[in-house]
């Protein structure tokens, strides 16, 4: 309780105050101690006087002699004094509390000794004969044929007993000031501590995080200048952490959603961040945070990069595999950083995954390569059976006709290759526009099964077409639609085997319409799943070739259906035949 201003107020207050009580209270009782004994004395002093001026008329009227036991005890009897009258020797005269003769001489009393001298003797000291502290004043006496000394004493118990009333009396009204002091201090310290209260819970309360807290205490002494400064640093500090926040956000959005993995690493090799993209990369885990690099990292190669980042302070970046993710290629940058503020050595690594873009550079490398062989080996023919006609000049017609004929062919076959790639050309450009329309389904698909039927009767191969039972229609480019179906038939029909079949199925999806092409040829092995609409990639090349096709059917279906907002898959097993699904929405 005492740690609070508010009692410490109450302590100060009651602790000045119960100072001042006991100084003055001290100081008050001395002074009436002194004031009463002073009294006490003078009146004593005259009372003596008295017993003198009586001890001088001591011949009553009645003309008899009164002694002077008789007036100690008359002036004795209606007060607690003891009077004793002495001579100038010292001899008790009379006594008003003991018998003269009995009494031993008293020259030589400090009081009876001053007053014997012709003054007046005041002393403070213990009583044989009354076995008790008493206060003695004694003053001269000369009555004409007796000189001495009229000595008065009093009991100082009885002194004792009015000190000790006006004591409790002062103490009494000591307690009654202090309580009032208290109650007074309370209601003082309760106003004063107020502001600070205020001010008080509103900080605790800011630094449980409201940082819209204000008080609303006003004044133009210092505590109101206190109170106004914390409005101020309060509304700057929010202000300040609205500011921080909104960078930690958009830092952290970005962060979060950015396609590269970023990984940072105390001085002391703990890691302290790491975003989603590296926690996927790296397989960290959830409770990375505060674990050693070398723990949680299984590559080696990083961990050598770091190593030499931490040595060299110089960025180090190289192209790495990660094994773990299925022989992932990341392009690992490792940044060594010093913070000045804290003096430490922190290290910043970035993974940025170019699997893809290896995989795209390696599908233009194999693109610029299947070119030039598929231009080749047209060229090549044409340019060697034409060589042939010249150096025959017409001789053998057979001859002339063959080699005219394959002339053709490859020509033929450059014509498709050439009219592929321009096709894919113009799907991939930016100007490429669709021709939409209304399209009925029912009626393009059995129109294309139609004219692929004929091609598919040559090798006796039958094109199952199962209709459905409602019209479907949507929007799309017919043309479209129907060279995909083109490509996908064709290819059923190449790779099946003699007297084989094809299935083409519609589906009605809601708000999509689903067509499949199955057949019922060599398949495709699960290896290759990933490339066949790659261009001129073909799974079985021999064959391809023999069929006379380019390479390029499977990618134009792919960049088709794009452009239609659909998708296309893939089901195939080796030997048994694949299954090719369109989804376009309506």
């Amino acid at each position: 309780m005492i740690k609070s201003y508010r009692w410490k107020l109450v302590a100060a207050y009651l602790l000045v105050i119960t100072f001042l009580l006991v100084l003055l209270g001290g100081i008050g009782y001395i002074n009436f101690k002194n004031y009463y004994l002073n009294n006490m004395e003078e009146r004593l002093t005259k009372e003596a006087f008295l017993v003198a001026d009586m001890c001088q008329y001591r011949i009553g009227d009645n003309a008899t002699t009164r002694s002077y036991q008789d007036i100690c005890e008359t002036a004795a009897q209606d007060s607690t004094a003891r009077v004793t009258i002495v001579n100038a020797e010292g001899l008790v005269l009379g006594d008003s509390s003991a018998e003269p003769d009995k009494m031993e001489n008293h020259s030589t009393r400090p009081e009876v000794y001053a007053a014997l001298h012709g003054g007046i003797g005041i002393e403070m000291r213990y009583s044989d004969t009354l076995d008790m502290n008493m206060l003695y004043v004694a003053v001269p006496l000369n009555t004409g044929d007796v000189k001495g000394a009229v000595r008065i004493a009093m009991p100082l118990a009885a002194l004792q007993v009015i000190y000790n009333n006006v004591f409790s009396g002062m103490l009494m009204a000591a307690l009654l000031c202090g309580l009032l002091a208290f109650l007074l201090s309370f209601m003082l310290a309760q106003y004063f501590s107020h502001p600070l209260r205020d001010i008080t819970e509103a900080v605790q309360d800011m630094a449980r995080g409201n940082l819209k807290r204000r008080t609303s205490f006003h004044s133009a002494d210092e505590m109101g200048i206190l109170a106004q400064a914390f409005n101020d640093m309060g509304q700057h500090i929010e202000q300040s952490m609205y500011e921080v926040s909104e960078v930690k956000n958009r830092l952290e959005a970005l962060l979060n959603n950015t396609v590269n993995g970023i990984v940072m690493i105390g001085n002391d090799g703990r890691v302290v961040y790491a975003n989603p993209a590296a926690i996927c990369l790296l397989g960290l885990g959830t409770h990375f945070v505060g674990k050693k690099h070398v723990e949680l990292i299984t590559t080696y190669e990083l961990l050598a990069m770091i190593d030499e980042a931490k040595i060299s302070l110089h960025p180090v970046k190289r192209t790495i595999v990660l094994h773990t993710l299925g022989a992932r290629i990341i392009e690992a940058n490792v940044v060594p950083i010093k913070n000045e503020a804290l003096a430490t050595q922190d290290i910043l690594v970035v993974l940025n995954d170019i699997t893809e873009l290896k995989r795209l550079e390696q599908v233009r490398k194999d693109f610029v390569a299947n070119v030039s062989h598929e231009l080749k080996t047209p060229v090549t023919s044409i340019s060697g059976f034409a060589e042939t006609l010249l150096d025959e000049g017409g001789k053998n017609s057979d001859n002339v006709m063959e080699f005219t004929t394959i002339i053709y062919d490859e020509a033929q076959r450059l014509s498709n290759l050439i009219n592929g790639l321009l096709e894919l050309s113009k799907l991939e450009s930016d100007e490429f526009k669709l021709n939409l329309q209304t399209v009925s389904i029912n009626k393009l698909v059995s129109a294309t099964v139609e004219r692929m039927s004929k091609l598919a009767g040559l090798r006796n191969i039958l094109v199952n077409y199962t209709e459905p039972k409602d019209i479907l229609e949507l929007t799309s480019d017919p043309a479209l639609i129907d060279q995909i179906l083109m490509n996908l038939l064709d290819n059923a029909i190449k790779y099946s085997a003699d007297r084989g079949q094809v299935d083409i199925k519609v589906e009605d999806l809601s708000d999509k319409v689903r067509i499949s092409v199955k057949d019922n040829g060599i398949g495709i092995p699960e290896k290759e799943m990933a490339r066949i609409f790659e261009r001129f990639y073909r799974v079985d090349k021999a064959r391809s070739r023999k069929t006379g096709g380019t390479g390029l059917g499977l990618a134009i279906v792919k960049h088709l259906v794009e452009n239609l907002k659909g998708q296309v898959t893939v089901e195939s097993t080796v030997g048994k035949g694949s299954t090719f699904t369109i989804t376009l929405p309506k």
